[in-house]
């Protein structure tokens, strides 16, 4: 019994080795003249042709594909911007906006205040004047909502829309609306000190606090009491807003529901 096994196992070996050597000359010169023929040229040619038919279609496809394709994503950040609390409320918010220097604004995240504010502000004719910038406690959160806004507004980042970060500046001579962290707008205040060349600073999420923050809140209320164009706007997702409006002379705290 024992050599039948052996006997049994060894010829099952020898057929695999058979098999695979079979399997590697398929195909080869050395197959064709030992006689050996894929069995699976056939199918697998076919299988070829009809996977290089479909590529081809889909090169041929590709044009208008991209251009549909920008025309939805357009059409869809649009829907998207719509569905945001903030765009129901928004004729009102610039009312406030409009009759007051210094406003404090109260929003849940995702109701977009962060996106949404810098464009209501230069669809209403601010950017007009002078920068509209926004502050971001991040420099993650200042390059990713730029770039955000560049794409809702259809523009190329760092032209129309750009970003100030340390070591880094993406902006341009076109640049309308400018996101930066706390601490480049504290710096540019030290060359500038009355901040000329914008119209509008939105210090978003304020309750965020920093050293930075901090000594923005000071410096930028001696800026208003000078400038009387310039709108200050400060954000908030939390009940530090009457904080907020007492430090400022108790200005109107608008919610955003």
């Amino acid at each position: 019994k024992g050599s039948a096994v052996v006997r049994f196992y060894r010829e099952q070996k020898e057929r695999r080795k058979a098999q695979k050597k079979e399997w590697e000359l398929a195909g080869t010169n050395i197959g064709k003249i030992l006689g050996v023929k894929p069995k699976e040229d056939e199918r697998d040619d076919k299988e070829e042709t009809d996977y290089k038919a479909d590529q081809r279609f889909a090169d041929h496809i590709r044009g208008d594909e991209g251009a549909s394709s920008e025309f939805a994503k357009r059409k869809n950040i649009l829907q998207q911007r719509q569905y945001l609390p903030a765009f129901a409320v928004r004729q009102e918010l610039l009312r406030v906006i409009r009759e007051n220097s210094i406003v404090i604004i109260v929003g849940e995240t995702g109701s977009g205040k962060t996106t949404q504010l810098t464009q209501y502000l230069h669809e209403d004719g601010y950017s007009k004047y002078g920068m509209i910038g926004c502050t971001q406690p991040r420099r993650v959160a200042a390059m990713s909502v730029a770039k955000r806004v560049s794409d809702e507004m259809g523009r190329k980042l760092g032209e129309e829309v750009g970003y100030s970060i340390r070591f880094e500046d993406c902006t341009s001579d076109k640049t309308i609306i400018k996101y930066m962290t706390d601490g480049i707008l504290l710096r540019e205040s030290l060359r500038e000190s009355d901040l000329d060349n914008y119209c509008a600073i939105i210090m978003d999420e304020a309750h965020e606090r920093s050293l930075s923050t901090e000594v923005l809140f000071g410096l930028l209320r001696e800026v208003v009491a000078r400038r009387q164009d310039l709108k200050l706007i400060v954000t908030s997702a939390t009940m530090d807003a009457t904080k907020f409006a007492s430090f400022f002379g108790n200005v109107p705290v608008f919610t955003i529901p």
